[in-house]
């Protein structure tokens, strides 16, 4: 009787409904976590006693709720509150004093909506704060000591705001030094002091996607990253990698230069990343792979150059590495070295995936990787060769021509042959 009685209670508490404000049920699976979502209103300035006034409300979540202002009340008397969702509503300002009294709050989450700044002061009662993320905003300025009372932050998302490199205060994170996870994709970050993040002693993750960086920024280049694990570059327009930019980021596991414009690599520029385990290339203009670029880089198993120009793959790239993820795709050349799986696996790879698809191959060139990644049971891009479509080219000579003069004649057949 009291499991039909509880069952009553919630179908209840789920059918009530409030014409001027958010509909709030607790979660069946978290009694102190508040589910709010939209009543019958257009917009919504959240006051007390919609969420407030409970000892025990532990999250509370207001996404999608329609809500264009908060009172300076809204959030009174909830001392337990550790997570609060406000995302994807229309607020475009918090007043100073709207976040003050409950100062337990770890998880603050104000992603999606139309803030432009925060007033000096906004967080001086978030002391315990780990998790912020105001990313999707209209974000265009970040008054010098905003972060400053967010001494144990770790998380903090500045994406697709309308910051500008050069007026963001290179001491902004001064005593937010405990930032693991720093984003400011989709910003444009050009021109940023070479200081910005001076202070940023324990950064994991940094994520400069889409910031129309026309050049690896300084403040990654001069400081000395000591456990910094992922950095995202993709998106840019980044034309060059050069031996330099990475010098000091040797604790570096993933690095993504996607989407770029990068027609040259210098061939030293990963050397000091021994401990990498993938890297990303597609999508830019590169013709050319360094005989070294790869080489002795132990942990390296990942590496994914597809969609680029690249007219010749020399095999000693890869040599010392433990690369078991390779990506070839959609580029120039018509043939790679022979037994090329064989040698990289003599110098200590062993390949699981191989995609070569999307080339200007010979015919008897393509023949033989396949036979090999038969041999060796390497996945590859089967669909591509399904003997239903064109996939390569033959001419007067019978075997695979493997030499660097040849390939443009392949190139120009294939275009003519197989494009058309």
């Amino acid at each position: 009787m009291a499991v039909s009685l509880y069952t009553f209670s919630v179908l209840s508490i789920l059918f009530y409904y409030i014409e001027a404000t958010p509909i709030c049920i607790n979660s069946v699976l978290e009694i102190n976590k508040l589910v709010c979502s939209p009543g019958n209103y257009s917009e919504l300035i959240l006051t007390r006693g919609i969420v407030s006034d409970n000892n025990k409300t532990t999250s509370i979540i207001l996404s999608a709720c329609r809500i264009s202002d908060v009172d300076f009340e809204a959030f009174n008397r909830l001392p337990a509150l550790r997570h609060l969702d406000l995302s994807k509503n229309t607020i475009t300002t918090l007043k100073l004093g709207v976040l003050d009294g409950f100062r337990a709050l770890t998880h603050l989450n104000l992603s999606y909506n139309y803030l432009k700044t925060f007033p000096l002061g906004l967080f001086d009662q978030k002391p315990n704060l780990i998790n912020l993320d105001v990313s999707s905003n209209r974000i265009d300025t970040l008054v010098l000591g905003v972060f400053d009372p967010l001494r144990k932050l770790e998380h903090l998302d500045l994406s697709s705001n309308s910051l500008v490199g050069d007026n963001v205060d290179p001491y902004l994170f001064d005593r937010s030094r405990k930032i693991k996870y720093l984003s400011f994709s989709r910003n444009n970050m050009n021109n940023a002091n070479a200081d910005l993040l001076h202070a940023v002693s324990e950064l994991q993750t940094l994520k400069l996607e889409e910031c129309e960086l026309e050049e690896i920024p300084e403040f990654i280049i001069v400081r000395s990253f000591k456990v910094l694990k992922n950095l995202h570059l993709s998106g840019n327009l980044l034309k060059e990698v050069k031996n330099s930019h990475f010098s000091n980021m040797s604790t570096l596991l993933t690095l993504d230069l996607s989407g770029n414009h990068i027609e040259n690599v210098e061939e030293n520029s990963f050397k000091s990343l021994n401990n990498l385990r993938s890297i990303d290339l597609r999508n830019n203009l590169l013709k050319v792979i360094p005989e070294t670029l790869f080489q002795n880089i132990p942990a390296l198993s990942n590496i994914d150059m597809s969609h680029n120009l690249i007219e010749y793959v020399p095999v000693n790239a890869f040599r010392g590495t433990k690369v078991r993820n390779l990506n070839l795709s959609n580029n120039q050349f018509t043939y790679l070295q022979d037994n090329f799986c064989l040698e990289l696996r003599n110098s200590g790879a062993i390949l699981t995936k191989f995609y070569f698809n999307d080339n200007p191959w010979q015919c008897s060139c393509l023949r033989d990787i396949i036979n090999e990644v038969k041999k060796y049971e390497i996945i590859y891009n089967t669909a591509k060769y399904d003997g239903k479509h064109p996939v390569c080219v033959v001419s007067d000579k019978n075997n695979c021509q493997r030499h660097f003069e040849y390939s443009k004649e392949f190139l120009n057949l294939h275009v003519s042959e197989i494009n058309n």
